[in-house]
């Protein structure tokens, strides 16, 4: 029994070996990413892949979800906590400051998101089904037009999540095209700085306001609709 645990315990460390190397060559592309680089990273053999996970695809899923848990971890520890009663404008900086900050942290999250997200796949189906932190979607806010401009697909939310992956996630890019034009401070682009951003949440909290002054009540809409 003894030995039974030991090989237990020893093959999830071979699988944990195996997913965190994979982390960061699968935010690079699946199609570009290979079995033979991933056993390598890992220091295994390719034959183990296989054994642990049956298919490649399998492979990056359980990647994808060790990486959703690692983020969703680091979200919640940039969260801090918020009264009952705090305002919807407030609720909605703390909860996009939190993103920017795990992002920082933890781009590979962001990666995987703008990799997969170009082309129509079964990748792209698990990553919309499960690539929501948790804690984002128990947060109650007061206006419900706020939590339908954040939750449901439209170009507001669009913009608004595609603004943020692609100035943290982007951000050698950005800093590289500001240090070439002579322009910015590529230090507070990459790794973008605690004050960008701040200045980066209230932009996208004004964009986000400035959405629902267009659009009409909650109650009003749902009166119109009944009609």
């Amino acid at each position: 029994m003894q030995k039974q645990t030991q090989r237990s315990r020893q093959a999830e460390e071979v699988k944990t070996a195996i997913l965190d190397a994979a982390i960061p060559l699968f935010a690079h592309g699946y199609d570009s990413t290979s079995l033979q680089q991933i056993a390598a990273a890992a220091g295994v053999k390719q034959p183990l892949l296989l054994y642990h996970f049956g298919s490649k695809e399998k492979l990056w899923e359980q990647t994808a979800a060790r990486l959703m848990q690692r983020f969703e971890a680091v979200y919640r520890s940039h969260l801090a906590p918020l009264r009952k009663d705090a305002g919807d404008r407030l609720k909605l900086r703390r909860l996009l400051l939190a993103f920017v900050l795990a992002l920082r942290e933890l781009p590979a999250y962001g990666q995987f998101l703008l990799c997969e997200g170009v082309q129509v796949s079964g990748r792209l189906s698990w990553l919309h089904r499960h690539y929501f932190p948790a804690a984002f979607l128990e947060t109650q806010f007061g206006d419900a037009r706020l939590h339908a401009a954040l939750m449901q697909v439209s170009l507001a939310r669009s913009a608004l999540a595609g603004a943020l992956l692609y100035t943290v996630v982007a951000g050698p890019q950005i800093a590289q095209s500001a240090r070439l034009e002579g322009s910015g401070s590529p230090d507070d682009l990459y790794p973008i700085s605690d004050a960008m951003a701040a200045r980066l949440v209230e932009m996208m909290c004004d964009f986000v306001f400035s959405q629902l002054q267009e659009a009409p009540p909650a109650r009003a809409r749902a009166r119109s609709q009944r009609r």
